[in-house]
């Protein structure tokens, strides 16, 4: 057996950003109609270089994702996006304390900046690098009650943020969480030290409190093979 002919080719640059732009456009992260940025946008903040953008851009023009309109700019195309088969499952959120105590905040993306929300609430947000072990585990984009956030400011921009709201006795009447499967961009690549357009878990989690107002939401992604999901399932037929 010839190992030589079982390495993978290296994929070319512009394959791995027009995969990074088609994943965002199939997951429904640029919505149909959605204009793309400017060509020397996209070339700064992927890094990279003009033609290679061209050429993604050409690529997914071709499969019928994005249009272009002299003069105008470039758009996400209606596409169908298959649909997703919902699994619903009851956990505690003692489950996610424990997991959170595992963890340590490696790097923290700047200071918190403050967002006003549509119903008038401000809201803290911050990303962060969660790490165990001394590697990165996941990526880590919150949002939280600007006035939880004031119970203990030092201690949220520096210690994982849902270890602190159960330390200090927050009340959470009512908690989700919704899993999928995403894929890596450059900058998240990066971050967890994957490759680009890595699988990754992406979850979405919300906690409110007992009048049902948002406390926190954050947006996390796990490599794919640091994250396990077990699932034991009871039955109508006694053992």
């Amino acid at each position: 057996m010839n190992l030589q002919s079982m390495k993978r080719k290296a994929v070319p640059l512009h394959a791995e950003v027009a995969g990074v732009l088609r994943h965002q456009i199939m997951s429904g992260d640029l919505p149909p109609g959605a204009r793309l940025p400017a060509l020397r946008e996209l070339t700064e903040e992927l890094g990279v270089a003009r033609m290679t953008v061209v050429q993604a851009m050409n690529t997914l023009e071709d499969e019928g994702l994005i249009e272009k309109h002299s003069g105008r700019g470039t758009f996400v195309r209606k596409v169908q996006i298959p649909d997703r088969v919902s699994l619903q499952v009851r956990a505690e959120i003692s489950e996610i304390y424990a997991m959170v105590d595992q963890l340590e905040v490696s790097v923290r993306k700047g200071d918190a900046t403050i967002e006003k929300s549509e119903d008038g609430r401000y809201f803290r947000c911050m990303r962060r690098i969660h790490a165990r072990g001394g590697k990165p585990f996941c990526q880590v984009d919150i949002r939280l009650d600007d006035q939880v956030y004031e119970r203990a400011p030092d201690r949220f921009m520096h210690e994982i943020v849902v270890a602190v709201l159960r330390d200090i006795g927050v009340d959470i009447a009512n908690a989700r969480q919704r899993i999928t499967v995403a894929y890596a961009d450059f900058g998240l690549a990066k971050a967890l030290g994957v490759k680009v357009n890595s699988a990754v878990f992406k979850v979405f989690r919300e906690f409110f409190d007992k009048h049902g107002a948002l406390i926190y939401s954050a947006k996390l992604f796990y490599p794919c093979d640091l994250l396990e999901l077990e699932i034991e399932f009871t039955t109508d037929n006694p053992a």
